[in-house]
């Protein structure tokens, strides 16, 4: 079978070259592409370009991004995109859904994408007082090092590759005592070994695995304040909170600017690290009253996933 499995990147692949070899090699063939059940933009990463540079009898790509399209290539929407969000029965988390005021912000973050470690930084620089903070990766061992995109954070923000730069000697920063971020595949294995730290935050701050071009694959970063009933403001792709609420869930406009989720990764990052300064400014008193009025959102976003209530179809925004 002339097939092959791509492991995806925001912008880039793993396996680059390995991807053209086999494009070169099964020219003018049927082929069939695996995205490894990631939810990445296929355009912004440059797998179509790399496609178009080549002529098939046909090309089939199986993904885990809701809502990718192409009008020559044939898409297929994994059955298991959403599984983020089923959550089993058994999971029970009520005696942490509350809010001891210990912190404002938590951000649970592992791989170094620029806009975790430009959020990380300003937490950290900042806000290290009223924060929660989780980053597992390893500025000083030389391998890992190659992954933190650096580049792209100093592109976006220059200000925030400067923060990073004047704490990077603090991290990693581990919360939790197992040694690794994801154990498992469920969502429940994904959230129990940081689900106690939740009573400590009120905020948290979701750094979502894609935030480039045309994607929605919300992973168990996003599930996990909802499980928790806690609120959250979501660094994603543009217009990733409308597509939640496409699938009945609710978000917080009622209490804060989401205008962020509107505009392209670059303007929502530095929108978001403002809106993480008009929130550090509210007091204790303030932001205990928020947390009691968003009770029944809280609830209904927990019901919903309790009871898998919610919707998986998906009408594409931009």
């Amino acid at each position: 079978m002339n097939a092959f499995r791509i492991l995806p990147t925001d912008l880039s692949i793993w396996n680059r070259n390995e991807f053209l070899q086999f494009l070169v090699t099964h020219q003018g063939q049927d082929i069939v592409l695996d995205i490894n059940k990631e939810g990445s933009c296929l355009s912004s990463n440059g797998i179509y370009h790399m496609i178009d540079l080549f002529d098939f009898k046909s090309v089939t790509i199986h993904t885990d991004n809701a809502v990718e399209a192409h009008d020559r290539y044939n898409i297929v929407l994994g059955p298991l995109r959403f599984r983020f969000f089923d959550v089993p029965v058994t999971t029970n988390f009520t005696e942490l859904h509350y809010w001891n005021q210990r912190t404002v912000f938590g951000a649970f973050y592992n791989r170094a994408l620029w806009h975790r470690m430009g959020i990380a930084a300003t937490l950290e620089h900042d806000y290290k007082t009223i924060s929660t903070l989780n980053f597992r990766y390893d500025p000083h061992n030389q391998d890992v090092r190659r992954e933190f995109e650096l580049q792209t954070l100093f592109e976006v923000d220059p200000a925030s590759s400067a923060k990073f730069m004047s704490v990077y000697q603090n991290f990693p920063q581990q919360l939790e005592e197992q040694d690794g971020y994801t154990v498992g595949v469920s969502t429940s294995r994904h959230t129990h070994q940081l689900a106690k730290f939740y009573p400590d935050l009120l905020i948290d701050i979701v750094g979502e695995s894609f935030v480039q071009g045309r994607t929605f694959y919300a992973t168990e970063k996003t599930v996990r304040p909802m499980l928790l009933k806690k609120p959250f403001v979501v660094m994603g792709p543009k217009c990733f909170l409308i597509h939640l609420r496409q699938m009945g869930f609710r978000t917080f406009y009622e209490f804060w600017d989401e205008d962020y989720d509107g505009y392209e990764p670059n303007q929502k990052y530095t929108m978001i690290l403002k809106l993480i300064d008009d929130l550090s400014k509210k007091s204790t008193s303030e932001l205990e009253h928020m947390y009691r009025a968003m009770q029944p959102i809280l609830d209904h976003n927990y019901n919903l996933l309790v009871n898998k209530n919610y919707t998986t179809t998906i009408d594409y925004v931009d």
